[in-house]
């Protein structure tokens, strides 16, 4: 049995070989889409002995309509490629994501992950994104690792036809949690790229955000928790 990682990225040169390291211990092989990246994340992917493929994208449009396409179009071409060089299994992975696997027996076809976002805090300003301590309590159950079989399509980042679900693990999510200068990076992404002329309320959120990469409490303005915390009842689901 083969299982291959997959992940759509772009300009990722400071976190993909730590995540590419990481991710290598759960798969037998990556594959990678590259959305057009402008520094050194390429170079650092074909480095890497456990990355097997690389999609190199030709175009990389600015408008929120194209970006939304994008979510789904470009994961399919990188499932795909993973499915032709015989993966059995495939995990799906964004370059600021850590997963921790449990009960995982492929016993069904597919497995969620509950994800939790951390964030930067005024103790740990200056210390690296994966010595971060604090997380927000909001969880999103979202399904990564599926077996290949005829019908999977991806829409957006969750693939049509991925079949039953059972519970698979925990993920870290560091992407509000990897520099202040990151962090706007990322607000000026959405509100430029995603939400722009399309949904106002989430553009909102995002303008709201600029500037305030420090957290004291999470961005849905609830008492921080560690990582410990994942399994209490301090955790609230996001709908």
């Amino acid at each position: 049995m083969k299982i291959a990682g997959i992940t759509r990225i772009r300009n990722e040169s400071k976190i993909i070989e730590n995540t590419l390291n990481h991710v290598a211990k759960f798969v037998d092989e990556i594959y990678v889409y590259d959305d057009c990246s402008t520094d050194d994340t390429v170079k650092i992917c074909e480095s890497h002995p456990s990355v097997k493929g690389i999609i190199r994208g030709k175009e990389w449009s600015s408008e929120p309509a194209a970006r939304r396409k994008a979510e789904g179009s470009l994961r399919q071409a990188v499932y795909e490629l993973a499915v032709k060089n015989g993966a059995d299994w495939v995990y799906y992975f964004d370059a600021d994501e850590y997963v921790e696997f449990e009960n995982i027996n492929f016993s069904a076809d597919s497995y969620y992950f509950r994800l939790f976002d951390f964030y930067i805090t005024a103790n740990d300003i200056d210390h690296s994104y994966l010595e971060r301590e604090w997380m927000g309590p909001e969880y999103r159950d979202i399904p990564m690792l599926f077996k290949v079989k005829n019908g999977i399509k991806f829409i957006d980042r969750i693939p049509n036809g991925i079949g039953t679900k059972k519970f698979g693990g925990y993920v870290k999510h560091y992407g509000k949690a990897i520099s202040v200068e990151e962090w706007d990076a990322t607000c000026n992404y959405y509100i430029n790229h995603r939400w722009k002329d399309t949904n106002p309320k989430l553009l909102q959120r995002w303008k709201d955000r600029v500037g305030k990469a420090v957290h004291s409490k999470s961005d849905f303005d609830n008492d921080l928790i560690k990582w410990e915390d994942r399994k209490s009842n301090k955790i609230i689901k996001l709908v």
